[in-house]
């Protein structure tokens, strides 16, 4: 963070008691993200290391069926990323999606990324999806579906005859972000 003195509008002069931190874009980003994130959900977070290594382990089982984990470089730090996921699977599709977090900026173009998918390590490539399409919209509909719980807390997807409202779909959809997964033979 960039420290900043504030200057006396009368003479232009910096008291030297006054100083504001000031945060740079995407530090303002990450804060007011954080802020409308869920606290079950920053919780998760939290667990992320026991996560991963539950996923990659013969006890994946207790988590895989909603569960993967995501390997990929970053965009521009080239850094090794990994991280756990709930993911769905629709019409023999493997979908992401999220709302909260900004992993997604690193898949922005087409890229190659490792999945562990039910304790099996899978090369895959990620593409995220246009967020007006009618792919988007059925990914989503079919995450929350199988997320009925994510559902109501990241998209505000209430369930009506215990199915995603599908005007709430149609409304989340363009604000979340949908990453097709499509795995190598």
């Amino acid at each position: 963070m960039k420290q900043t003195r504030l200057l006396n509008p009368v003479n232009g002069r910096i008291p030297a008691d006054m100083h504001t931190t000031m945060l740079s874009p995407s530090s303002r980003t990450a804060v007011r993200r954080e802020e409308h994130v869920p606290p079950s959900i920053r919780l998760l977070r939290r667990c992320n290391g026991l996560i991963r290594a539950m996923l990659r382990s013969p006890l994946h089982g207790l988590l895989s069926r909603d569960l993967l984990v995501l390997e990929y470089t970053g965009a521009k730090t080239r850094q090794r990323r990994v991280l756990p996921l709930s993911y769905v699977e629709h019409r023999g599709r493997l979908y992401l999606c999220t709302r909260t977090s900004v992993w997604w900026r690193n898949l922005r173009t087409e890229r190659e990324v490792t999945v562990w998918l039910r304790g099996r390590r899978v090369a895959a490539t990620a593409r995220v999806v246009e967020p007006e399409s009618a792919e988007a919209r059925d990914a989503l509909r079919a995450f929350v579906t199988r997320n009925p719980r994510t559902g109501e807390i990241l998209y505000e997807v209430k369930r009506v005859d215990g199915r995603p409202s599908e005007e709430d779909v149609v409304r989340e959809a363009p604000s979340s972000v949908v990453v097709h997964l499509q795995l190598a033979s």
